[in-house]
């Protein structure tokens, strides 16, 4: 199998099969037309992404996870991030069909762990009562990844964001569900967590090779988010610093990303005092009168 056609299987494939496929013997020919755009990849039905601005389930709270049905849904969750980032790897190699050998070698490698991931969560959501798609299915990471326009841009949004951040949440829900005697779970946890250090190690490596001599990888990747992408998204509400070290991060990159304050990339919303409101409502009422100071 082509590599490019196994790129398409996945991002186009309508059941959870081919979402699964894996090639016997792959070839990389890197001759195909770039794909230039996608709206929305390939769903298997009642796995369809939740419409834009569509309402978003709450992710259960660690507090909530006694209830095996609540950790099932956490997974849920987890498999559903491993789905979007295998569709987007896909996509990834579809539109960069003529980038280095190395490096398109080292995505299918990373979809093969996301696929492992996937198996693992759906597995285990099964095992506790949780129907794969029972639960809405949110795009985020499609909606601020799939604009991607290099490899490095790639490894900045996925590598360095979003699979960062899972360094955190791995470990946070692996310690949870151990700390409720589900034991299973926090290995399926654990393994991710193990196959993230490797993902983030190759970003780190991607953007290193290409990034000019005199900037650091912090100020190239700081400024190469896209907005309203910020470095916020890179790190979980508890920030552990020894996965990233393992990734290859450098301590100040680590101290930088630990100390970082700023939105997530919610639109802000302002509101402006205005202390002449009753007087403009005022007006066109018949006897208001308005002095001089307020129409100045």
């Amino acid at each position: 199998m082509e590599l490019q056609e196994y790129a398409q299987t996945i991002l186009w494939g309508t059941s959870l099969e081919e979402k699964l496929v894996v090639p016997t013997k792959l070839l990389d020919s890197p001759t195909a037309v770039p794909l230039t755009s996608m709206e929305c990849p390939g769903r298997p039905r009642g796995l369809e992404m939740e419409p834009p601005g569509g309402k978003r389930a709450k992710f259960p709270a660690i507090g909530a996870l006694e209830d095996p049905k609540a950790r099932g849904r956490a997974l849920h969750f987890f498999a559903n991030h491993e789905l979007l980032a295998l569709e987007l790897m896909a996509l990834a190699l579809l539109k960069f069909p003529s980038a280095d050998s190395r490096w398109r070698r080292t995505i299918f490698a990373t979809m093969r762990d996301e696929q492992k991931h996937l198996k693992l969560y759906l597995k285990r959501m099964k095992e506790l009562g949780v129907e794969w798609g029972e639960i809405p299915l949110n795009r985020f990471f499609w909606d601020h990844i799939s604009s991607m326009n290099s490899p490095e841009d790639f490894a900045i949004r996925m590598s360095l964001t979003f699979e960062q951040a899972n360094l955190d949440f791995s470990l946070v829900y692996r310690d949870a569900f151990r700390d409720v005697g589900d034991a299973v779970s926090a290995d399926v946890m654990h393994h991710v967590l193990e196959d993230e250090i490797r993902h983030v190690r190759h970003g780190v490596e991607a953007i290193q090779a290409s990034k000019p001599v005199d900037r650091t990888l912090w100020e190239v990747y700081a400024e190469g988010l896209p907005y309203p992408l910020t470095p916020a998204r890179a790190k979980g509400r508890v920030f552990f610093a020894e996965p990233r070290r393992r990734a290859g991060l450098s301590e100040d990159f680590i101290d930088a990303l630990r100390v970082y304050r700023h939105t997530r990339g919610r639109p802000p919303v302002v509101r402006l005092f205005n202390p002449a409101t009753e007087a403009a409502l005022g007006q066109g009422i018949p006897g208001h009168r308005p002095n001089r100071g307020i129409l100045a």
